[in-house]
């Protein structure tokens, strides 16, 4: 039986084949390693850094009645009548924020830090991720689209970059960067999936118009944090979501965020006059058309809002709109109800410019006024 020799060139080939291997190893490594900084992972270590977790502690007031055991024991029915005492209780609530300035001011959700029935103001902390806590204050509120904003005092402050909500693509991939649940900094990604949302009934308090619908994940404590691109600009304030019915409280899918433009907009307010000025047009209420309504007045259809009420002297009176008058476009935009009037004027700013169309005593004819600054605005703990 023959025995077979390595040949010099196996045996070369063989020696390189080992000496290579690490290389090819490392080389493989290196791919790896750079496949898995992908733009999101990017993106969440520009943005993440600017986001706080918000925690507020609303006091109370809270009534009780005085119990005596041993008038309990005897007479059970007479602490209906005992005298009610009044006492203070703490309501912690939460959410996230944004810092948007170098100077401390941190962007939320109007609804993180209100809700509250006392006239005490809250206690509210901000904690950063860099494990600082700071005390924060409250500065001012947009009560109409849901936007706060609060100040903290620190040094070396990480500041979110804004982007342009104007520029947005349906389909391109958005981060939720937040506190849900507190259970600290949580990310979740997904893409935008709808553009320019309209709600035309208020949504607890707020109107929520031209929103950002998102299906990244958004829960309970993401509300006032960031919607970022893939590019780390922040386009939208996560504020909501949308869960089939009033039972289910978690995310399924489709969150919705406020427009970043709305919130410069805002900051811009409150960096001019110290605080978001009370837009007045002087329509103190407006009514749904029904059919009948509708054939009584000579309109074609219910569509429009229905002007009941007008305040003297207003910017509205001035401008002739008076009572009966039916709002059928309001800056050009067609209106369907009462609703949806209400929505579209109350996102205006003093100084703004509001073009109604209306049908006025059988005829159609086109109306102009500026919003003026409510008369005696008062602050929400005045």
């Amino acid at each position: 039986m023959k025995h077979c020799k390595p040949s010099f060139l196996g045996l070369i080939i063989f020696i390189c084949i080992a000496l290579c291997l690490p290389k090819l190893s490392a080389v493989t490594d290196q791919k790896i390693h750079a496949s898995r900084r992908t733009a999101i992972v990017e993106a969440v270590q520009k943005v993440q850094p600017s986001v706080a977790s918000i925690h507020v502690v609303h006091t109370e007031p809270v009534y009780y009645r005085y119990r005596d055991p041993f008038r309990d024991f005897f007479f059970p029915f007479s602490q209906r009548n005992s005298p009610l005492y009044k006492g203070y209780r703490d309501r912690i609530s939460g959410g996230s924020g944004l810092i948007v300035t170098e100077d401390g001011l941190v962007l939320t959700n109007d609804h993180v830090i209100g809700g509250s029935g006392s006239r005490i103001p809250p206690k509210i902390e901000v904690s950063l991720t860099d494990g600082r806590t700071l005390s924060a204050e409250y500065v001012s509120s947009d009560f109409t689209i849901d936007l706060a904003v609060l100040k903290v005092e620190a040094d070396e402050l990480p500041v979110a970059h804004l982007g342009n909500s104007g520029d947005i693509l349906v389909g391109e991939w958005v981060i939720a960067i937040g506190n849900p649940f507190d259970l600290g900094p949580t990310v979740s990604a997904g893409v935008v999936s709808a553009l320019d949302r309209d709600f035309t009934e208020p949504q607890g308090d707020y109107y929520y118009r031209e929103m950002i619908q998102t299906d990244a994940s958004i829960n309970p404590g993401n509300s006032g944090g960031p919607l970022a691109n893939a590019s780390g600009e922040v386009i939208g304030i996560n504020s909501f979501i949308y869960t089939g019915n009033d039972y289910n409280i978690g995310s399924i899918g489709i969150g919705f965020a406020i427009p970043i433009n709305y919130a410069r907009r805002f900051l811009d307010e409150v960096a001019t006059h110290g605080q978001v000025r009370r837009p007045w047009t002087g329509i103190l209420e407006l009514q749904n058309l029904t059919s009948r309504l509708a054939d009584y007045l000579d309109l074609t259809d219910a569509d429009g809002a229905l002007v009941t009420s007008v305040a003297a002297n207003s910017p509205a009176y001035k401008a002739e709109l008076a009572r009966g008058d039916v709002i059928v476009r309001i800056n050009g935009g067609y209106i369907k109800s009462a609703e949806e009037a209400s929505g579209i004027i109350s996102n205006l700013r003093v100084g703004d410019l509001c073009n109604l169309d209306i049908f006025q005593n059988g005829r159609h004819r086109t109306i102009s006024f500026s919003l003026e600054e409510y008369p005696e605005p008062k602050s929400r703990w005045d």
